[in-house]
């Protein structure tokens, strides 16, 4: 469904930059706003995002519900959207939260789980925290992901290079590490990352000290049309694996030497975040009225 459209390798800073699109559609932001709606309603799609196993009545409203503000839109969707977009650059954020999901598992071949979107969360709002703790037990892997969905796609690639580089992001991963060390799963991917057959309890430290992917991805209107992404795009920001590294030590007070970290920083335009989110609004009340 998704596939890569431009990407650049910095190898000296274990970081890839690019862009992404939707497989058999021109990389347009107006066509892929036109598309994105069938991918993210598609059964199996929806399924893997809120990891739901069945989609029976209950299940369906249940996430259809999501989509939709449990306040009042007043005076008008429009305006609720609006105002909405005012107050938090970052509104409806869940939305590149899930599709981050999907195009790891498309271009990645990762079928990540754990975190994707909770359902019992209200999705409209930002939540604090890393967006998503994901893990793959066949290759043995945790996914750190920040996603924005923003009107500007700068602001949204400086927004997630602060969260990774800035703030306080020494509490995400202690609140990840608690999630990784009740969960069997993942559990299990941190003691094979670490090769501990002896592992009796997870520090903060070790759970540092493993292969991790630290990925941003940040869904977009097309506002800055002029801007062309090729390889002088994307060096004017360049998150460093060094520069997460260097944070954390000044955060712990002590030096992570053996962490394996790689970053991934990917982004989707799209035509116009309003009109996107307003058609994902009414799509969800449709289905919902829809279900029997």
């Amino acid at each position: 469904m998704f596939e890569n459209n431009y990407t650049v390798d910095f190898i000296d800073i274990g970081a890839k930059y690019g862009s992404i699109k939707i497989k058999n559609i021109v990389f347009n932001p107006i066509d892929i706003e036109n598309n994105i709606l069938k991918i993210i309603f598609d059964d199996k799609n929806i399924m893997h995002m809120f990891e739901e196993n069945n989609l029976d009545s209950f299940n369906r409203k249940n996430i259809y519900s999501r989509f939709i503000p449990q306040e009042k839109m007043l005076p008008s969707t429009k305006e609720y959207i609006k105002k909405g977009i005012e107050k938090n650059k970052n509104f409806y954020s869940f939305l590149a939260e899930g599709i981050l999901a999907l195009v790891f598992r498309d271009i990645y071949g990762y079928e990540l789980s754990k975190g994707v979107i909770d359902v019992t969360e209200t999705l409209t709002y930002t939540h604090t925290g890393v967006d998503s703790c994901m893990y793959n037990l066949e290759n043995s892997i945790i996914v750190l992901g920040e996603a924005k969905f923003y009107e500007n796609l700068k602001g949204g690639i400086k927004s997630i290079i602060n969260d990774f580089t800035k703030k306080g992001i020494i509490s995400k991963l202690s609140s990840l590490q608690k999630i990784a060390k009740s969960n069997k799963i993942s559990n299990s991917i941190v003691i094979k990352n670490l090769e501990n057959n002896n592992y009796d309890g997870l520090s903060l430290e070790q759970f540092l000290n493993q292969k991790i992917f630290f990925v941003g991805f940040v869904m977009h209107s097309n506002i800055e049309s002029d801007l062309k992404y090729d390889d002088s795009f994307y060096s004017t920001y360049k998150l460093s694996t060094k520069g997460i590294k260097d944070n954390i030590d000044v955060k712990l007070g002590k030096k992570i030497n053996k962490g394996n970290y790689e970053i991934i920083m990917v982004h989707l335009p799209i035509n116009e975040k309003k009109d996107l989110i307003e058609k994902v609004i009414d799509t969800a009340l449709n289905k919902y009225r829809e279900v029997k």
